[in-house]
């Protein structure tokens, strides 16, 4: 019975808190014992809304604490006086009505997302109890002119005064954070004021606020959001407080800057020359937009970040041979005319050199992918020399290159990377011709080059991979998880020896990761006696097989490069790429092998030795013979296994 009765108390209270009721103009729901919310018009005719404070029905006097949401939605309503009992303006409650004014009053807490996205809106007053203003608050809200902010204000929602046409703002001290987008596309606004105390500028907070002369950020700054001040024209300069630790990609791109000027107190960041790199000049960050023309780049940097250049009068770089990665939208639309792309580098991001003057382009050897839209809008591109490592080519990789010729130095053809619509493909608009080796022409039109350049032969071919071991895609079975650093590959023909220390990587799920597994020593490459065998291992100190350490949940690309051997014509090896997978289990027994490695050498034979000596535990595979002991005779079999024989 008391089960019975206690439901029936909560059903009661859900209904009350469901109540909704009309006085005058204004219709209102119950939110509590004491308290509603304005739900929406009562009278679809009325313009003008002074909501009260308090509000009677039945016998109980309600206090208006908040606007619901959409309460006002598309509504005539042209002004709106809200009361200090009024504590949250809800979701999108005035989006998208007629209003020109709007009366805020203390005692008001929040104003919610999209609450006063109206583009008739001239001004707003922001009372000093408001803490946050809501993601797209003031979208679209084309005339709002003037805004005031009071102290007390904590955040600002993403997008929140998006295309409003203010001339000035004033950022209290109060806040710390403002959201991506704030004041994305104010592109009247000519003045900012940053007070100390602000945190964190969020992605394209300023982007496009192409009138803003200039702007100091406080101290107290942390984080300066990607595409922060993008198109910023107007402005000349830019400080980095002592308090900055993160920078967006193409935080300051497409703007007037000239100087770059940075607290000597801040330990994450340093200039060098002008331009601003990490404190340890690995990455290079930013570069001054206007007045710079040529750069080289610090010995041993490693990066350039995002947009670093986007925009830029830079037209001559030369990079150091340590260069690894060449991020997004890197040099895009900059004056870039010449640039060398060191072999080490293994990734070229998406636009990175799109809408640049450059004409002459050798790609480097270890990048095994064109992205999207790398060279995309390069009118003056003439020559690009694709290496044998390249693997696909994607979207817009080279959209409206009018007059490009490519030459492919690799037999196989590269994937051109599948594409919705038709001018997303990489050739869109434009006009090429790939020189591809001897004999090759037939696969690349297989592989539907021929549907997008005019595809030639060059005059002379590569030197053919027969096969590879490991071969490619193979599974290695080892308890222990350690694999040898040693590839063979066997070519068609005879051939000659060209790189005796090869510059191979062994690069951990991706082909593109910087960080690579090395020797202890360096690598070492042999002929066989038939020439036509080539073995490369990376030797340890003592000139052995160095090993690593192998785990199941990753795979391994073995790279090799082009060039390392050649034929009595002069062609050249191409560019190899071995993927190696580890799995958990009893590797299969290799006969000699004491240290279950999955090969025969010299520890081998050494660890034989010891088991005949007693000095060592015997191991089953190297009882050559099958006698049931190790002996003189086993150490010659093992010796024998070792060189082959």
């Amino acid at each position: 019975m008391k089960k019975f009765l206690l439901s029936i108390a909560v059903l009661a209270g859900l209904s009350a808190a469901a109540q909704t009721f009309a006085v005058g103009d204004l219709n209102y729901t119950v939110t509590g014992t004491a308290t509603v919310e304005v739900s929406g018009l009562a009278n679809s005719t009325a313009t003008s809304i002074d909501v009260p404070a308090t509000v009677e029905n039945g016998g109980t006097t309600y206090t208006v604490t908040a606007i619901g949401d959409q309460a006002f939605r598309w509504a005539s309503i042209t002004s709106a006086i809200i009361p200090s009992s009024v504590e949250v303006i809800k979701h999108g409650a005035f989006n998208g009505a007629d209003l020109v004014s709007i009366t805020l009053n203390e005692g008001l807490k929040e104003i919610g997302d999209y609450s006063l996205a109206c583009k008739y809106l001239t001004a707003i007053d922001v009372p000093s109890t408001v803490t946050r203003i809501g993601d797209d608050a003031f979208f679209g809200a084309n005339a709002l002119a003037n805004v005031t902010l009071h102290e007390g204000l904590k955040t600002i929602g993403k997008s929140a005064f998006y295309k409003a046409p203010m001339t000035k703002m004033v950022i209290p001290a109060s806040v710390d954070t403002i959201n991506k987008t704030a004041f994305l596309f104010c592109n009247k606004l000519e003045e900012v004021t940053l007070n100390e105390g602000l945190k964190y500028l969020g992605d394209g907070a300023f982007n496009g606020c192409t009138m803003l002369q200039g702007i100091t950020l406080p101290s107290t700054l942390t984080h300066i959001g990607m595409e922060c001040f993008l198109d910023n024209t107007q402005m000349k300069n830019i400080y980095i407080g002592a308090g900055v630790k993160e920078l967006g990609e193409s935080f300051m791109a497409k703007t007037g800057i000239t100087t770059i000027d940075l607290d000597p107190a801040n330990p994450y960041f340093t200039l060098v020359d002008g331009v601003l790199y990490s404190a340890n000049k690995l990455i290079v960050y930013a570069v001054p937009m206007r007045g710079l023309t040529e750069l080289a780049v610090a010995p041993g940097a490693t990066a350039i970040y995002g947009g670093a250049f986007w925009g830029s009068q830079v037209a001559n770089v030369t990079l150091p041979e340590s260069m690894l990665v060449i991020d997004d939208y890197a040099f895009c639309q900059s004056a870039l005319t010449s640039i060398n792309l060191p072999d080490g580098i293994t990734y070229l991001g998406e636009q990175a050199f799109a809408s640049t003057s450059l004409t002459d382009v050798v790609l480097p050897e270890n990048a095994p992918y064109i992205q999207d839209g790398q060279f995309a809008g390069c009118t003056q591109l003439r020559n690009v020399t694709m290496p044998s490592s390249i693997l696909q080519v994607y979207n817009h990789a080279f959209y409206n290159c009018s007059n490009l010729t490519i030459t492919a130095l690799g037999s196989n053809p590269p994937e051109i990377m599948d594409y919705y619509e038709d001018y997303d493909q990489p050739f869109y608009n434009a006009s090429a011709t790939i020189y591809v080796p001897k004999g090759s022409k037939n696969d690349y039109i297989a592989a539907s080059w021929g549907d997008y350049v005019t595809v030639k032969e060059s005059e002379t071919g590569t030197v053919k991979t027969v096969s590879t071991s490991p071969a490619y895609g193979d599974t290695i079975v080892n308890e222990m998880g350690y694999i040898p650093m040693s590839v063979t590959v066997t070519f068609d023909q005879p051939v000659e020896l060209v790189q005796e220390n090869p510059d191979v990587h062994i690069r951990t799920n991706y082909l593109f990761y910087s960080s690579d597994l090395r020797p202890d020593d360096k690598w070492i490459a042999s002929l066989s006696e038939d020439q036509k065998t080539l073995t490369v291992y990376g030797a340890d100190l003592d000139g052995y097989t160095c090993q690593f350490k192998a785990d199941e949940e990753d795979w391994y690309y073995f790279s090799l490069p082009a060039g390392m051997v050649k034929n009595a014509a002069g062609e050249e090896s191409e560019h190899i790429f071995i993927l190696v997978h580890y799995a958990h289990g009893e590797a299969p027994q290799v006969p000699g092998d004491a240290n279950g490695d999955g090969q025969v050498d010299i520890s081998d034979v050494n660890a034989v030795i010891n088991m005949m000596l007693g000095k060592a535990d015997m191991v089953e595979s190297c009882d050559m013979n099958g006698d049931g002991k190790i002996d003189i005779s086993d150490v010659n079999a093992v010796i024998n296994k070792m060189l082959g024989k």
